[in-house]
């Protein structure tokens, strides 16, 4: 309930107020104008709400982990030598074994790079290799 003092104000000197915040770029205080805000605020944030999207198209969808078991870890690598036209050593590699190893711990699967991606960090290791090797023989010489 507002107080006797801003009605009587409110009326006897609202036109001159309002001049004076446009004048002045200040927002008006006066109860008929902040209920307003107010209403602007709400309604603008309950269209805003409305509009909101979900997180649907966001989420990637995985499929079903496999729960690992010896027999169909032997199944699959099995097949991925035969596929592969790998010899059977090549599951004793050191780098294959580091790969399996890290791929052991996940939770949610594995996302296997794509072509073009795998092609771009082979890449982005060999320039980082060379650039290491430059530095290793760029060796300043003193002048004499």
């Amino acid at each position: 309930m507002p107080s006797p003092v801003s009605v009587i104000l409110t009326c006897k000197y609202q036109a001159e107020y309002l001049k004076w915040a446009a004048a002045n770029g200040f927002m008006s205080m006066l109860l008929n104008d902040t209920k307003q805000q107010c209403k602007d605020a709400i309604s603008s944030m309950q269209s805003t709400l409305g509009r909101q999207s979900s997180l649907e198209g966001h989420l990637v969808e995985r499929g079903p982990v496999v729960q690992y078991s010896e027999s169909i870890f032997l199944k699959a690598s099995i097949l991925w030598l035969i596929e592969m036209d790998q010899p059977i050593c090549a599951l004793q590699h050191p780098a294959l074994a580091k790969m399996v190893e890290i791929t052991s711990h996940t939770k949610n699967g594995i996302k296997i790079p794509s072509h073009q991606q795998m092609h771009q960090a082979i890449i982005d290791t060999f320039k980082t290799r060379l650039l290491d090797i430059h530095k290793c023989f760029s060796v300043s010489t003193p002048s004499i």
